[in-house]
């Protein structure tokens, strides 16, 4: 395969990867901490309540979500790059970064929630690609 392809796919599907850790854990924060009864989730004056109603717990269970999602992204991306698989990997944590901000633009989260997540995207794609690569070179060695 072409190895400029290949980039951009590692990059998809570390991103298609991401996005659904993220939501399959959300979905159980949310089954563990449901919204209460006729919260509008398409408002943001609704959301924006909902957010300051939230246990730390609930937080805490998207914050895992974040994580686990960037991990995985970024493990992903490095896997299926042809090379530089830090790079694609840091590239996967840009775009979240990025939706991560569209995010907190429009559903104000407190300022540690922001900060946390902001840094957990950069974070868990670094430890992803990082052993993603170690798990690379001990097949190579074996």
């Amino acid at each position: 395969m072409n190895p400029v392809v290949r980039s951009i796919l590692a990059v998809i599907v570390g991103m298609l990867v991401a996005f659904v850790v993220i939501a399959l854990i959300e979905t159980l924060g949310m089954r563990l901490y449901p919204p209460p009864p006729r919260v509008n989730l398409t408002d943001r004056e609704s959301l924006k309540a909902l957010v300051a109603s939230m246990p730390l717990a609930a937080k805490l269970c998207v914050l895992l979500g974040y994580t686990a999602g960037s991990v995985a992204g970024g493990w992903v991306a490095a896997r299926l790059a042809p090379r530089a698989k830090m790079m694609h990997a840091m590239i996967v944590a840009a775009l979240l970064f990025g939706a991560g901000l569209m995010n907190l633009m429009i559903i104000p989260h407190p300022a540690w929630f922001a900060v946390t997540s902001s840094i957990i995207y950069w974070l868990g794609a670094w430890s992803g690609a990082s052993a993603a690569t170690a798990g690379a070179r001990a097949e190579e060695a074996t």
